[in-house]
């Protein structure tokens, strides 16, 4: 079943909420790499613009280039599997389901101890409410 068809139980996200909490949490580590590694790439060429720091400039941006082609990576997969990833910093997803007939989101967040709340698909994170 391609991802966009895909529909979850309650019961069925709750039973991946281990998998997708791990997912987060290293994509929360991944963005943490990239942002010290951006910062130090930008004071590095604000200090280093010379050509003699073009191979040190070059590996700075190779390890960025791998740090974000990993999280990429681990978006995919949550993607694969027809969960949304909201706000990264949050640790927000939804994944979605039918709801009285009608497709929702069940929405749940990394200090979300299951996944409880659902919103419509026209509404977000502010909008949800108890399944």
């Amino acid at each position: 079943m391609p991802a966009d068809d895909r529909v979850y139980t309650l019961a069925e996200a709750n039973a991946l909420v281990p998998q997708v909490r791990a997912t987060l949490l290293q994509l929360a580590v991944e963005q943490r790499r990239l942002n010290d590694a951006m910062q130090a790439h930008r004071a590095h060429t604000d200090l280093n613009g010379s050509p003699d720091h073009a191979a040190e400039t070059r590996s700075r941006e190779a390890a960025i280039a791998e740090i974000a082609e990993g999280m990429g990576g681990l978006l995919r997969l949550l993607a694969a599997m027809g969960i949304q990833v909201r706000d990264l910093e949050m640790g927000l997803v939804d994944f979605p389901a039918d709801r009285d007939g009608e497709r929702v989101w069940l929405c749940w967040r990394l200090s979300d101890p299951e996944v409880a709340f659902w919103h419509a698909t026209n509404e977000g994170y502010v909008s949800r409410k108890p399944w």
